[in-house]
Order: C-alpha cells, then structure tokens, then sequence
C-alpha cells in the first residue's frame, strides 16, 4: 500500500480500502460503526498503520495453536482420498505442532472405519506417522484397484447362467450346455 501513491493519495483512501473489506457479521457492523466515526471526525486512528493493528486485536485468533489442535482432533477422512487427507491432516499437524505418538492416534481416529480396521489388522502394525500414511496410500490404491476390477469382474460373474436341476433336461441337453458353460470360461 506505501508504494501505489496514485492508488491511496492520502491516509483516508487507505483507510477506506482497508474497510471496504469488512462486510459480513460483525465485521460488517464494526466497520459501519468507524466509517460513522469517521465522517463525524471521530475516528479512533489516525493511520492506516494503526487500523490494521486495532482491526488485528478484535478479530484475528488469539490463540491459534488452540484452534489448531481442535482442528486435528475434528478433522475426518470422510469422502477423500487417502493422499488428499493425508495433506490437510499434516498441515494441521504442523500448524498444531503434532508429533509422535499423538499424531498417530489423531491420524488414527480420523480415518474412515474400514480402513483404520483394515490397518489396525496389519502384522506388522505401523509404528511411525509415515508409516501410517505410507499404508494407508497403499490400501486406498488396492481398494480403488478393487472397486474398479469388481465393476468390471462382476458384470462378467452375474452373466453366467445356473446349471439346470437334475433331471429336467434329457442326458443329450445337459452335456451340450455342460460343453457351452465350458466353453465360457476359457
């Protein structure tokens, strides 16, 4: 903003800039509340300077690693890939400042059940946060893997047509469907 002289020709334009960013909840009514004060002459800075710092005070997080850590601890999986909630979760983490063991159980507890259960059931077992996440990509790539071949698989398997019952078709009719049924699978 100090550089772009033609843009902000004096400390008002500035100021205004910056409030014209304030437009829902209660930012909103701060913001109409200092624009009042401002054509009354009654503003409470004088600077640009200074409203970022008073505007940093009232609605910036003051305690972030707090919030940070709740974000860890309610943060799920749910619909993503593994490798796309692996990203978000190690932000978190390190915005949280995570590590150990309690990364694991955070990391654990967040993941959709089946694939918690399914790598809670390895032997060896994961020790480590990356051998967590190196698992869990693994078995995300099988089950896509598996999805895929079942969907193409199983069309295949629901096709095949039941033998006929004992002594519904004469001898010469169930070796011809025998022989065709054979026939399929090769």
């Amino acid at each position: 903003m100090n550089g772009q002289k033609s843009e902000f020709p004096d400390k008002d334009a500035k100021i205004y800039w910056i409030l014209s960013y304030m437009q829902t909840g209660s930012a909103k009514i701060w913001h109409d509340y200092d624009i009042a004060l401002m054509y009354k002459g009654q503003q409470s800075f004088l600077m640009s300077d200074e409203l970022l710092k008073k505007i940093d005070r009232k609605f910036s997080d003051m305690d972030k690693r707090t919030t940070q850590s709740l974000k860890i601890r309610t943060i799920q999986q749910g619909d993503r890939s593994v490798d796309e909630y692996i990203q978000e979760f190690e932000k978190a983490a390190l915005e949280a400042g995570y590590k150990g063991y309690p990364l694991v159980v955070e990391f654990k507890c967040s993941l959709n059940s089946g694939l918690r259960r399914r790598l809670t059931e390895l032997q060896p077992m994961p020790v480590t946060i990356q051998q967590w996440y190196d698992e869990a990509i693994i078995m995300n790539c099988q089950w896509k893997v598996a999805r895929t071949e079942e969907s193409v698989y199983g069309k295949v398997n629901r096709t095949v047509r039941k033998p006929p019952q004992h002594g519904q078709q004469g001898q010469g009719q169930e070796q011809g469907q025998a022989l065709s049924l054979q026939q399929g699978y090769q």
